[in-house]
C-alpha cells in the first residue's frame, strides 16, 4: 500500500532530521519497533510537537502524554526515560523517547500477565491499545486499529517543517477487523456522569460543531474522566469519520460554555485542531458529521441554516474559562468549510452549476475504476481495480473505492480512495485522496452523461520507494 499511498508524500526538498532521529533514538533505546512508534505518533499526532503547546485535552507533544497525571501521564514517561519532564514538552526527541518508554514498559506488563513477550508486531496490538488511555475497550481498539491501519498500509508523509517520515507497509499475519464491521459504525462510550446533565429533554433546536484541539481518543478519555466537567453528544475521527456517541441526545451535554445554549443543543466535537485544518479536517470526516448532523436536524424539525447550525464560537456570552462564545474559543475556525459543510448537511450542493441545464445530474453514481503504478524501487508494476460508488449534488462529485495492490510484496489489507471534483463546462477537476494523502486529478463530462477520467504523474519519494509513476481511470454514470 505503501506506493500509492505516497504520491503525494514528498515535497520538492527536505529540511532536519529530528523526528527521524528521534525515531530512531526512542526505538533503540526501548525496544519499541520503530515502525510502530512511527505509527502511533502519527495517530496520536500527524507527528507535530505543536512548539510543546499542551492541548485541551491535556496532552503534550508528538505521543500526547498527559500533563495532569492520567495515563500516559507525561510524569511516568518521563520517569522511565529518565529525563526532566519540562523536556518533554519542548524537545521532540525526549517526547519520543518517553512515550516509546511508557510503551515499552506496557509491554512488561502484558507479557507478566499473559506469561507470553511480546515479540510480533501484532503482539504489540494490546499494548497500543492501552497506550491510549482509554477504559472502554472498543474504543481503546479503535486506537489501536488506526495504528495497524498505519502499519499495515506503510506511510510516507512530510512534517510541517519538510521532514520526510517514513515506514514500509509491513505484513501483518492478523488483523482486527473494525468492532461492528465499518469505520463509519456509531460506538457508544458514555461520558461520565459527572460531566453532563441527566435530563428528559424531547427537543433541541441547535447543533453545535467544535474542534477537539487533541485527538479522537483523548477527546474520549477526556469525557469520560469524572473531573473533566466537559462533555458532548459526539466526536468525530478525523481520519475516517467515525463517530462515537457519548451523551444522550436526551440529556444535556457540556459543551458550549453556556447554559442556555446547552439546554436547546446537540454538541458534535471534531478531531484536530484549529490553527491546522488542512491536516485534520478531512472530507471523511466533514460527509460522516453533515450526515450526523442533517439526521439530528431532520428528527428535531431544526432548520439546516446557519443560525441553527453554529460554531463554538458563535454560541453567546463566556460563562467560564473553557465556555464558548468569540472571547474563549475560535473553534471550528475560519479553516473549516462552513459552505461545503451545509451543502452536505442540506443536500443541496455547494451551489449552482456553471454549466446550466446540461450540468452534473444530482443522485448516485457509480462504476469501475483502476489504477496503475510503477516504483524504481522493485523494478515492476502493480496494479489495483474495482467498483467505484458516490454521488453527484450541486455540481460536486463524491466517488468512493477500496484499492489493494496485487504484486506488491508488503501489501496488506484494503486501502479508501476518494475523489472529490467541481464541474466547469464539460470538465471536473479535483482531488484523489488515498488513506489521507491526495494528488490533483481532472476528468471529463461527456456527451453520453458518463464521467470518465485518466490521469498520469510521477513523484520522486525517496528512501525505499524510489520514483513512482502513476496512471488512474475511471468511469462513472447514474
Amino acid at each position: 500500500m505503501l506506493i500509492l499511498l505516497s504520491l503525494a508524500c514528498a515535497p520538492s526538498s527536505l529540511t532536519g532530521t529530528e523526528v527521524n532521529d528521534g525515531l530512531d533514538a526512542a526505538a533503540d533505546a526501548s525496544g519499541v519497533p520503530r515502525e510502530l512508534l512511527a505509527a502511533t505518533a502519527w495517530s496520536l499526532s500527524r507527528l507535530e510537537q505543536r512548539e510543546g503547546a499542551v492541548n485541551e485535552l491535556h496532552g503534550v507533544g508528538v505521543m500526547d502524554l498527559r500533563d495532569d497525571g492520567v495515563y500516559p501521564s507525561m510524569a511516568e514517561a518521563a520517569d522511565l526515560a529518565g529525563l526532566d519532564a519540562e523536556s518533554l514538552v519542548d524537545d521532540v526527541g525526549n517526547n519520543l523517547l518517553a512515550g516509546a518508554m511508557m510503551l515499552a514498559a506496557r509491554a512488561e506488563f502484558e507479557e507478566l500477565r499473559t506469561g507470553e513477550s511480546v515479540d510480533t508486531l501484532e503482539e504489540w496490538y494490546p499494548v497500543v491499545a492501552a497506550y491510549s488511555g482509554v477504559e472502554d475497550p472498543l474504543v481503546a481498539m479503535g486506537f489501536a486499529d488506526q495504528v495497524f491501519d498505519v502499519l499495515a498500509r506503510g506511510m510516507a508523509v512530510t512534517t510541517s517543517d519538510g521532514e520526510l517520515i517514513e515506514i514500509d507497509a509491513q505484513p501483518l499475519l492478523w488483523r482486527r477487523e473494525a468492532a461492528r464491521g465499518s469505520a463509519r459504525a456509531n460506538k457508544w462510550v458514555p461520558a461520565s456522569s459527572s460531566n453532563y446533565t441527566d435530563d428528559n429533554r424531547s427537543s433541541v433546536s441547535q447543533v453545535v460543531i467544535h474542534t477537539t484541539q487533541g485527538s479522537y481518543s483523548g477527546a474520549v478519555s477526556w469525557f469520560q474522566n469524572p473531573s473533566a466537567s466537559v462533555s458532548a453528544h459526539y466526536v468525530v475521527r478525523s481520519s475516517d469519520g467515525e463517530i462515537t456517541q457519548m451523551v444522550q441526545e436526551e440529556d444535556i451535554a457540556w459543551h458550549a460554555g453556556h447554559w442556555d445554549t446547552n439546554k436547546v443543543s446537540v454538541g458534535i466535537e471534531h478531531e484536530g485542531y484549529v490553527e491546522d485544518p488542512g491536516r485534520w479536517y478531512t472530507d471523511a470526516m466533514y460527509r460522516a458529521s453533515a450526515e450526523l448532523t442533517r439526521d439530528i436536524c431532520d428528527r428535531y424539525g431544526i432548520p439546516k441554516d446557519r443560525s441553527h447550525v453554529i460554531a463554538h464560537a458563535e454560541v453567546p456570552g463566556c460563562s467560564s474559562s473553557g465556555g464558548g462564545g468569540a472571547g474563549c474559543h475560535t473553534d471550528p475556525g475560519s479553516g473549516w468549510d462552513w459552505n461545503y459543510y451545509m451543502s452536505l448537511v442540506t443536500g443541496t450542493g455547494s451551489g449552482s452549476s456553471s454549466m446550466g441545464g446540461t450540468g452534473l445530474p444530482d443522485g448516485a453514481w457509480h462504476g469501475r475504476y483502476s489504477g496503475k503504478v510503477d516504483a524504481s524501487s522493485y523494478g515492476t508494476s502493480d496494479t489495483c481495480e474495482g467498483d467505484i460508488s458516490g454521488a453527484a449534488s450541486g455540481g460536486q462529485l463524491y466517488l468512493q473505492a477500496t484499492c489493494r495492490l496485487k504484486n506488491h510484496p508488503d501489501a496488506s489489507g484494503d486501502m479508501k480512495v476518494t475523489w472529490t471534483g467541481n464541474v466547469s463546462g464539460d470538465s471536473i477537476t479535483g482531488t484523489m485522496v488515498a488513506d489521507g494523502r491526495s494528488v490533483s486529478w481532472a476528468g471529463k463530462l461527456n456527451s453520453d452523461g458518463t464521467v470518465s477520467a485518466r490521469y498520469t504523474g510521477s513523484k520522486d519519494v525517496g528512501g525505499s520507494v524510489g520514483v513512482l509513476g502513476y496512471t488512474v481511470d475511471f468511469s462513472v454514470a447514474q
